[in-house]
């Protein structure tokens, strides 16, 4: 081999290695997200970034059908953030931001609005990629049932603890009373539920908006979260049931305020 061919040969295996380090982000990772102790979703990401800033791709796993709504790549920083969502729909179901090391990224995550969490992915064909467990198959019903038993005993119980002579109670005029508040995480239930079972509804807040005495809405409101269970149990369309977990967290907070304002503590704490 003459000297010109060794230095050709050399520098086409440095552009070859110069332009992998350039693009750290196009190729296929896996990996899982989920918060805390809960069950964790597994997720394949097939990504591919432009040589600038954006990053589009494919995901399966969560959501599936998916794909990146949005998503950018520092190459000065290695910070990755993408947003996936169900592929055909608007909705992002699933934020992710952290920092890209030797093809493995980690870092923080939020699905569906519910509690933040943590993930972890790795790129394949990358000696981070080798060096990881096997990313085991998970249940991502089985998550959003488990979101939903702990965020609904959570209202239950703080609707049970509740004095009746307080479910007028509101901290400002401009806002429900505590009463239209846990009527109308009754009245989502009925929503959210009865279109993941499949039987189309337009939203209504009879419970709300009728008589929002304890003993009524307490009765109404297990009345809801019992036909909420069985369509988890059954297996629901997932993106309503998973929107039920998020909405119910969020009017947890609600009841949360309310509680503290009225000189209780909340179930949760």
């Amino acid at each position: 081999m003459t000297l010109r061919h060794l230095i050709t040969g050399c520098c086409v295996m440095f552009s070859a290695a110069t332009l992998s380090a350039q693009d750290p982000v196009t190729g296929t990772w896996t990996g899982h997200i989920g918060p805390g102790t809960s069950p964790q979703y597994a997720v394949t990401l097939d990504l591919k970034f432009d040589g600038k800033s954006a990053v589009t791709g494919t995901v399966s796993g969560f959501p599936t059908p998916g794909e990146v709504k949005s998503g950018t790549f520092d190459p000065a920083t290695g910070a990755l953030k993408l947003q996936l969502g169900e592929t055909g729909n608007t909705q992002v179901m699933l934020e992710i931001e952290g920092t890209i090391v030797l093809g493995s990224v980690t870092g923080r995550g939020v699905a569906g609005g519910s509690e933040p969490g943590t993930f972890k992915f790795t790129k394949a064909g990358t000696a981070a990629a080798a060096a990881a467990p096997a990313v085991q198959p998970n249940d991502a019903m089985a998550a959003a049932r488990g979101g939903f038993e702990e965020a609904s005993a959570w209202v239950t119980k703080a609707a049970e603890m509740v004095p009746a002579d307080k479910y007028s109670y509101k901290p400002v005029a401009t806002v429900r009373t505590f009463g239209q508040l846990v009527g109308h995480v009754a009245d989502a239930y009925n929503w959210y539920c009865l279109n993941a079972a499949g039987k189309k509804t337009e939203w209504a807040d009879p419970v709300e908006k009728g008589n929002t005495d304890k003993a009524t809405v307490t009765a109404k409101l297990k009345q809801a979260t019992d036909g909420c269970k069985s369509v988890y149990a059954s297996g629901g369309q997932f993106r309503e049931l998973l929107g039920n977990v998020g909405h119910t967290n969020l009017h947890y907070g609600n009841i949360i305020t309310y509680m503290r304002m009225m000189g209780m503590v909340p179930p949760s704490s």
